[in-house]
């Protein structure tokens, strides 16, 4: 075996080592993170202010409650799909698993 040989093998054995090694410590840091992220429930935040300032002076009934309904049925497929929806003041809609179960004595 040549010198250029020997050298291309010794480059590709460290450039190897230094890929699985570069793999390994990267998957080890962030093996703590991934695994707290899997506990955080995402939220998602709807603002009643806007969505009331939004509406426009000369509005029917029937216009401001389809908007609210619209925007309460935003907050329910958000919650059906996991999020915890808040506005500034409150909850808006929750899983239902977020919630604590109050037991009847």
């Amino acid at each position: 075996m040549d010198v250029k040989s020997q050298w291309l093998s010794g480059v590709l054995i460290a450039a190897s080592l230094g890929t699985v090694g570069g793999w390994f410590a990267a998957h080890q840091q962030l093996q703590q993170p991934i695994a707290r992220l899997n506990l955080v429930t995402p939220v998602f935040v709807l603002d009643r202010a806007r969505l009331i300032q939004s509406i426009p002076p000369n509005a029917t009934q029937e216009q401001m409650t389809k908007m609210v309904d619209d925007w309460q049925g935003q907050a329910k497929k958000l919650s059906d799909a996991g999020y915890l929806v808040i506005d500034s003041t409150a909850v808006v809609a929750a899983p239902s698993d977020l919630y604590i179960q109050t037991q009847g004595r």
